[in-house]
């Protein structure tokens, strides 16, 4: 019966995702296939940012009412510079109740090997950690902490996997940008020799301070082989983001291929975010749908506007954070 339970909420998902695509503008009919904590708002146009946090009884309220709504959702927590803040392992052990797959995305500061384990206890199920750098100097450039934080953050999870005889997926990040070049390929093998199950390349959310050595990242994603984790969609962007960069969001249209031009964008409806001061949109990148109140249905029910504008924008985007990896919901 448990096992019956599982592929009808996988069914419930494949299903929600493949709704979500058509990038439905009536929020009475969209079904969002994932929802997305954001902790950290650091890297957020500001009016997203401002306010008040939410407490933990919010957040909570959020993942009740969003499974009371429309079943289990995978939930992705972002916490890009705190994964210890107290309100992670919480969260994860709560979405985990509600049968919800849990992940989390993170720089990897303030994970230790006690906080590893308390996060795979509590039922996380894949963490993608940003790594791009091996040295301190580059790791603080293009992500923002030490090499060693990011670094031993890795090695403590893998150790915590073997410890708890877990089934967590860990996910080693690199950035496409700044120096990065420098010392990808050392990453790309690190990361290989430490045990990770896998690399992605990320294209930057907006397209500035991108490094113009488009063969070095085919080099790199060749050599990886199966390794790496990126789909040709998200290369390609890259690589018109490189020959094109005007500092906004993703790639202008015009500059897109024929199959990304016609396609509607991903994130109308597919994901629900719900940011640290409480503001729910789909996409950071337009005003948000508002301010969560006390039911999220009432919330997006005023989503028109924001799904409208979403379904007329003239971007292409493929980041990760925007449409992630199946693992990450």
């Amino acid at each position: 019966m448990l096992e019956l339970e599982h592929q009808l909420t996988r069914a419930r998902g494949i299903l929600r995702r493949a709704w979500a695509r058509t990038a439905n503008t009536d929020p009475e009919l969209v079904a969002p296939a994932r929802l997305v904590l954001r902790l950290d708002d650091t890297d957020l146009p500001g009016i997203l940012g401002a306010g008040d946090t939410l407490t933990i009884h919010e957040w909570n309220q959020v993942i009740t009412q969003a499974v009371e709504q429309y079943g289990p959702l995978p939930v992705t927590i972002l916490a890009q510079h705190n994964a210890n803040d107290e309100r992670v392992a919480p969260l994860i052990r709560f979405a985990h109740r509600m049968e919800c797959p849990t992940s989390l995305v993170t720089d990897g500061t303030g994970i230790d090997d006690a906080q590893a384990e308390l996060l795979i206890d509590v039922g996380l199920g894949a963490i993608r950690i940003l790594v791009g750098g091996v040295s301190d100097g580059i790791q603080a450039q293009t992500v923002g902490n030490t090499a060693a934080e990011a670094t031993g953050a890795v090695a403590s999870v893998l150790a915590a996997r073997d410890n708890r005889n877990s089934s967590i997926d860990i996910e080693v990040a690199i950035p496409w940008t700044g120096p990065v070049v420098l010392e990808i390929a050392a990453i790309v093998g690190w990361a290989r020799q430490a045990g990770v199950d896998g690399v992605r390349i990320l294209a930057p959310l907006l397209a500035n301070d991108l490094p113009a050595d488009p063969e070095l990242l085919d080099k790199t994603i060749d050599s990886a082989g199966v390794f790496c984790r990126n789909t040709g969609t998200s290369i390609e962007e890259i690589h018109a983001m490189v020959a094109h960069p005007d500092g906004k969001p993703g790639l202008d249209k015009k500059h897109a291929t024929r199959r990304r031009k016609k396609r509607k964008c991903p994130v109308g409806g597919q994901r629900l975010v719900v940011a640290a001061a409480g503001n729910v949109y789909s996409c950071p990148f337009h005003a948000p749908i508002g301010q969560l109140g006390d039911e999220l249905s009432d919330t997006l029910a005023l989503g028109r506007a924001h799904l409208e504008a979403i379904a007329s924008c003239n971007r292409v985007c493929s980041h990760v954070e925007l449409a992630p990896a199946p693992i990450f919901g």
